[in-house]
């Protein structure tokens, strides 16, 4: 037995003394775990203050770039506006008056007045503040060819120039450029094609005015733009002499025609073809697409339900009837669009206008109609012959025996 201390047993103590060791020691390994965990939340700290510090810094960059950016876009916001005028002036829909294109450098500035008057006219029933936004105009054309067009067509004399016209054009608006594109079919609308693309996303570019209804190659780029309303109000079709079909079912809202600009020259010149002319035969028809055969259509009716021709606005005595006439042309292939075998006409005239279509058709009609011959109803929409038996061509009327309607 172990000896005693102060009455107690010495294996009394050394219990006792284990007892504190193991304290000791649990107390250690809390003391170094707490050692332990504060030093990682140091590092956790200065990583988090470190972070925070690069995001401050973040922050305030991205602070001075919203402030850049505000003030870039109150200086585009104060910046003026423009408006964006595009001419095909190669297109016989787009040719100004002869009393410009006759007064050479002087008809040129008067043009371009007339032109910047009537369209800010446009601007203010859209209501654009026209006085405070510019107007651009961009002409093209190849002017050695317009000029000698303008010439034959009577359009201009001979001792006149289109390059002093557009001198003129040019030098009396700051923003009006008229510009000759040189020889070359597609020059003009490729120009044309890459402006629209261009200013149609600026921001400062309130409207355009697209002078290109006559060619339904621009139907498709000009499609992208009708889909988005958006951009389709900010589009101003230029009418001509016509709209072509395909641009106009795209539904654009706004269309403008300036008479007191343009004179179309809706006549072309027909080849008048020599006396030994026989045609070309067919022997398994002929299409052609670019013929406006819509025209035709419907079959008009008078109060006794009879058929009625539709009244042609052309003037009978003009010399073009005649050149018409010698030319040859089949009326089937150049009003109804399609010319079946064995045709000896001519089908090799370009594609006609609408006022020449109607001189043509104004021609077919002195043919009267099979069925009409046969006292029967035509009720073929397409039928390009006359159908006002006993009357004159075009006057509406029918004698009322003809059909036994």
């Amino acid at each position: 037995m172990a000896a005693a201390t102060n009455g107690r047993p010495t294996g009394d103590y050394q219990e006792r003394l284990m007892r504190f060791q193991a304290t000791d020691e649990e107390k250690n390994e809390m003391i170094n775990e707490l050692i332990t965990n504060l030093e990682d939340s140091r590092k956790e700290c200065r990583q988090t203050s470190l972070d925070l510090e690069r995001e401050r810094i973040g922050c305030r960059s991205l602070q001075d770039q919203v402030q850049d950016l505000q003030g870039e876009l109150g200086t585009l916001t104060n910046r003026r506006g423009f408006i964006l005028v595009l001419i095909d002036a190669d297109a016989d829909d787009y040719i100004f008056h002869s009393k410009f294109l006759n007064r050479n450098d002087t008809g040129g500035k008067e043009a371009a007045d007339e032109l910047h008057a009537r369209v800010k006219d446009h601007l203010r029933n859209l209501k654009i503040d026209v006085e405070n936004t510019d107007i651009m105009v961009r002409a093209y054309a190849n002017v050695k060819g317009l000029q000698v067009g303008c010439i034959k067509n009577g359009k201009m004399k001979s001792n006149n120039n289109v390059a002093l016209f557009m001198h003129g054009f040019n030098q009396r608006q700051a923003l009006f450029d008229f510009v000759d594109v040189g020889p070359g079919k597609e020059e003009a609308d490729n120009k044309i094609r890459e402006c629209l693309n261009f200013f149609v996303r600026n921001s400062q570019c309130k409207h355009i005015v697209l002078g290109v209804c006559h060619d339904s190659g621009y139907a498709s780029s000009l499609g992208r733009f009708a889909a988005d309303v958006s951009t389709r109000d900010r589009i101003t079709l230029l009418e001509g002499d016509t709209i072509n079909p395909r641009i106009r079912a795209l539904g654009f809202r706004n269309i403008l025609k300036l008479d007191t600009v343009f004179a179309p020259q809706t006549i072309q010149a027909v080849p008048v073809l020599p006396s030994t002319f026989v045609g070309a035969p067919s022997t398994q028809g002929l299409t052609n697409p670019a013929a406006l055969s819509d025209r035709l259509g419907p079959v008009l009716r008078n109060e006794s339900g009879q058929r009625v021709d539709k009244k042609l606005h052309i003037d009978p005595s003009t010399p073009y009837i005649h050149a018409l006439r010698q030319a040859k042309m089949c009326a089937w292939y150049y009003l109804r669009g399609r010319c079946e075998s064995n045709c000896d006409k001519n089908h090799f005239t370009p594609a006609l206008k609408s006022k020449e279509f109607d001189f043509l058709w104004f021609i077919a009609r002195h043919g009267l109609c099979f069925k009409m011959r046969k006292e029967k109803d035509c009720d073929d929409p397409l039928c390009v012959y006359g159908h006002e038996k006993g009357c004159p061509i075009g006057t509406g009327n029918i004698r009322a025996s003809s059909t036994g309607l």
